[in-house]
């Protein structure tokens, strides 16, 4: 039962990778219930956005939290694009996607960039706290160090796909996604998450 539950689980020492053995036990997983689902375009959706988010929490904990914030946080603002002809409202809403989505991403690849300089302008002694792994601590019990920001795989590719979307809506050069299975499915699929510099 306990390597049942080992499968479930995060390890940072051993984060799932494409060239191990478990990824290809997981890939030969997902292909034989593709084949049961793939004529089905919801319950495809479904099952491979589970799979997905499933293989970004093996590859890098749970930093899929920050993958769901993102298609959350998108998807919402695409929609109130598309309800909306208000080009005030429109304006807040493109707001709102960018700065979300441009404030994690800066927060995990600038952090110790803003800090360093203004410790240096300033004279001060400021450290880096990684604000996630507090609240992972804090929710879960976890003991991830909190005195180090460690840059969440693939945080650049999935953060721009899915603003360059609320962009697009914005622009109207595309309708807006009516399911969020659809949208989250197009944001997590698990081979381009990984894929790239």
């Amino acid at each position: 039962m306990d390597r049942i539950k080992e499968i479930f689980l995060y390890h940072e020492d051993s984060p799932m990778l494409f060239s191990s053995l478990f990824f290809w036990g997981f890939f030969a997983v997902v292909l034989l219930g593709f084949a049961f689902v793939y004529k089905k375009h919801w319950l495809r959706n479904v099952y491979l956005l589970i799979f997905s988010l499933f293989f970004y929490y093996k590859s890098g904990g749970y930093f899929f939290s920050l993958l769901i914030f993102t298609t959350v946080v998108d998807y919402l603002v695409g929609f109130g694009l598309g309800a909306t002809q208000k080009q005030i409202n429109r304006k807040i809403l493109i707001l709102i996607s960018v700065a979300a989505n441009l404030s994690v991403l800066a927060y995990f690849k600038y952090s110790y960039f803003f800090i360093d300089i203004t410790n240096q302008i300033f004279g001060t002694d400021f450290k880096v706290v990684n604000l996630l792994a507090e609240w992972t601590n804090s929710l879960s019990g976890a003991g991830f160090d909190v005195s180090t920001i460690i840059l969440p795989v693939g945080i650049s590719f999935y953060t721009f796909q899915s603003m360059s979307y609320t962009i697009d809506v914005y622009r109207r050069k595309l309708a807006p996604v009516k399911s969020i299975i659809d949208f989250g499915f197009f944001v997590t699929f698990f081979p381009q998450l990984v894929a790239g510099p």
